[in-house]
């Protein structure tokens, strides 16, 4: 019958980050209680005073948080539990939305009470791994955060669950199976391909990443307006001296006043004009590495500074290109101690009249993985869920690279808001590198329909990248995790009362394939597994549906990875191959492999609960994989060309290693007119060829060489519209 059964065209998948979550003990009944002990349980109450806890609701969906791992930290009142000192860990066996708690295993040292509450030091943390991003729901409608577009999907499958079962004969009771008992459950075989519309699967595959956009700037409408009426997040509105430049061009203005409807003081600067603002520098000297302002103190312009410490400043040059910058401390109308993070910024911000603005410093540092930053009420007051918080850091972190000076990548990330706790602000992704106090400065960025403040945009004509984000990948020992969302459905009825629902959470990228050929599109190839399925038994889940309730706006679709007129994938003709020096006119086929060795791994954690046939997540998730454990990584390159010489001959008889010489370099840019628009480039730096067979065609045609490479490490940058991978 028409309608009944679930069909491939309204099937939907979507998948989103995990993050790791923080419950404080507020001392009193809005931070946590351990509640009761039963057995080898324990139930902990979250109070309202946590982010993830509305009401008295949690929310997370019912269930959702099974399988994850929980640490206490502090040492108060739950010193006895305290990770730093006892090591104990934790993982979740349950959670109940309605009632705000969630049950654990083993139980907790410090003995249960209802009246017994967190103290503000102590602190619930749950790892990121099987752990979703949650995003505003009611008991009624539940979800989480998968609200990113896999890509061009040529074709999918889910990591199936399959579960071990041994058959057991038992002697003198006949030739039949007698027992049959269930083991661990594997989540192995997920695979997709795309058509290339960005690399953002390639993060999931080698793990490093860092990302860097063009920061926050006022949109000016008619006589100086303030477009969306909201200033950069650190320029205090006040009546003082300023110095305003438009971004791409060396056009300036000298402001009076600045507040949150007018910039006062504009002539030369038009409605339209993307504009830095900041104090106005005096004549300096490079040899002292100052800074001078000329007239009023940073304080004065600025909503936050760290006199004692420093920060980052930014500024443009002659040809309006952002550059940063840092200092290490301020002495009245002086930034001390400067010196580029990019080239030229204090070269640039010694000249008298140019423009200096000053990033928002941290009020405490942060560590690897940590999902909260602190920035003090006022600067973390000016964020809201769903804003994107930009790191830029003057400290640089090694890569993979030759062997004689290893490159170095700065320490800047973007992660995306989910939500603002008095001095905090939470994020939705562990951040992957530790931030020091005066190492970093802070921007907030925001997407908009179109370039507004800073927002990066595709011109529809040009396919120009306004206000691009930089993006490096490099391989790194850890590969992040992520969740899909899968729904099958009988119709288009939104969400679609007859629907079967899964979410597969703590998967990692297996292995990635990137190939180019001439028949068309770049695709990438992501194998996969996972470590935890859910099944939507209450029947409460909302769907994402992309195009529909999801990514319907246009600044929707930049939040979820397929922005307007960047849908297109890249093409075999506009990728530019060079190797061993020298560029690959004829080249047919280029591919290349990156394999994790990951294991899926089981361990011994009995369950001690309930279990029902509507459990959304069996067991306890004790049959499952705890872990999947990255292990030795290796590359393959391959190509295959026409060839008119011998040099790829030479290269094997001679057997060259290329160590930081005649890098392999893959660049492609997207179909358009304009040089901003979107590209790639994928750089091996150290190589060696394995074979090139130059056999003898049987159609007595052209001469096709296959060559293989051993390939010990490659990077990728990518400049795109999008704040996070």
């Amino acid at each position: 019958m028409v309608g009944t059964i679930f069909k491939g065209d309204v099937a939907e998948v979507s998948w989103g980050k995990e993050t790791g979550l923080v419950a404080v003990g507020d001392a009193g009944a809005t931070g946590f209680t351990h509640t009761s002990k039963s057995g080898n349980t324990s139930l902990i109450t979250i109070g309202t005073g946590n982010y993830w806890q509305t009401g008295g609701v949690l929310e997370i969906p019912d269930n959702a948080l099974v399988g994850c791992i929980m640490r206490v930290t502090g040492g108060s009142t739950f010193t006895a539990d305290d990770h730093a000192n006892t090591k104990r860990v934790y993982y979740i066996i349950a959670n109940d939305t309605s009632a705000g708690t969630i049950t654990v295993q083993p139980a907790l040292v410090t003995a249960a009470s209802a009246s017994v509450y967190g103290a503000a030091t102590d602190l619930l943390v749950l790892d990121s791994t099987r752990c979703p991003t949650f995003e505003g729901m009611t008991l009624s409608a539940q979800k989480v955060k998968t609200d990113q577009f896999f890509g061009l999907l040529d074709n999918f499958s889910l990591p199936e669950p399959e579960i071990e079962v041994h058959k057991q004969h038992i002697i003198g009771m006949g030739r039949d199976v007698n027992i049959l008992t269930s083991g661990r459950e594997t989540l192995a075989g997920g695979s997709f391909v795309v058509n290339a519309h960005s690399l953002r699967w390639m993060k999931y595959a080698l793990g490093g990443h860092t990302a860097k956009s063009q920061g926050e700037f006022v949109t000016l409408g008619a006589a100086g307006a303030v477009t969306d009426t909201e200033l950069p997040l650190n320029i205090a509105a006040a009546t003082k001296v300023y110095q305003a430049q438009q971004y791409g061009t060396a056009d300036t203005d000298t402001l009076s006043a600045v507040s949150t409807a007018t910039l006062t003081g504009v002539s030369s600067l038009l409605s339209g004009d993307h504009v830095l603002v900041g104090a106005k520098t005096n004549t300096s000297t490079d040899a002292a590495n100052t800074i001078t302002i000329l007239t009023d103190v940073p304080s004065d312009t600025h909503a936050s500074v760290d006199a004692s410490n420093g920060g980052v400043f930014k500024t443009l040059n002659g040809a309006g290109a952002v550059l940063y910058g840092f200092y290490t401390g301020i002495t009245a109308l002086n930034l001390t101690g400067a010196a580029n993070i990019d080239t030229g910024a204090l070269e640039r911000a010694i000249v008298a009249g140019n423009t200096v603005y000053l990033l928002a410093p941290l009020t405490a540092a942060v560590a690897q993985r940590d999902v909260r930053i602190k920035l003090g009420s006022t600067t973390a007051g000016k964020f809201a869920a769903g804003d994107y918080i930009q790191i830029i850091d003057k400290d640089t972190h090694n890569i993979p690279g030759q062997d004689t000076t290893l490159p170095t990548v700065f320490k800047n990330e973007i992660r995306r808001v989910i939500a603002v706790v008095g001095d905090y602000v939470y994020v939705e992704e562990p951040f992957s590198f530790a931030h020091a106090i005066g190492s970093v400065g802070v921007e907030r960025l925001q997407y908009a329909s179109t370039d507004t403040r800073g927002s990066p945009t595709i011109d529809a004509g040009t396919k120009a990248l306004s206000f691009g984000v930089e993006h490096t990948l490099f391989g790194a020992s850890t590969l992040p995790t992520f969740m899909i969302e899968q729904s099958f459905r009988s119709d288009n009825a939104t969400p679609g009362s007859n629907q079967m629902l899964r979410l597969y959470n703590g998967c990692k990228a297996n292995s990635m394939t990137f190939t180019a050929n001439t028949e068309g599109e770049v695709k990438l190839q992501v194998d996969y597994e996972g470590s935890r399925h859910y099944t939507d038994t209450l029947s409460l889940f909302t769907p994402h549906r992309m195009f529909e309730n999801t990514a319907n706006t246009a600044v929707d679709r930049k939040a979820s990875g397929i922005a307007v007129n960047g849908e297109k994938p890249y093409l075999f003709q506009d990728l530019s191959f060079e190797v061993f020096g020298r560029p690959v006119l004829r080249a047919t086929q280029v591919e290349f492999s990156i394999a994790n060795g990951n294991q899926a791994r089981h361990f011994i954690r009995g369950y001690e609960g309930n279990t029902t046939d509507t459990d959304q997540v069996q067991l306890g998730a004790v049959q499952m994989p705890l872990d999947i454990t990255e292990a030795k990584r290796d590359y393959t390159f391959t190509f295959s060309a026409m060839i008119e010489d011998d040099q790829l001959w030479e290269q094997i008889r001679t057997r060259k290693h290329h160590q930081n010489t005649n890098d392999i370099t893959l660049t492609m840019k997207k179909r358009g007119s304009d040089s901003t628009r979107e590209n790639a480039t994928i750089t091996i730096e150290d190589y060696t060829i394995v074979k090139a067979d130059h056999n003898m065609p049987e159609d007595k045609g052209a001469v096709i060489v296959q060559v293989e490479l051993a390939v010990r490490h490659l990077k990728v940058t990518e400049n795109s519209p999008y704040f996070i991978l």
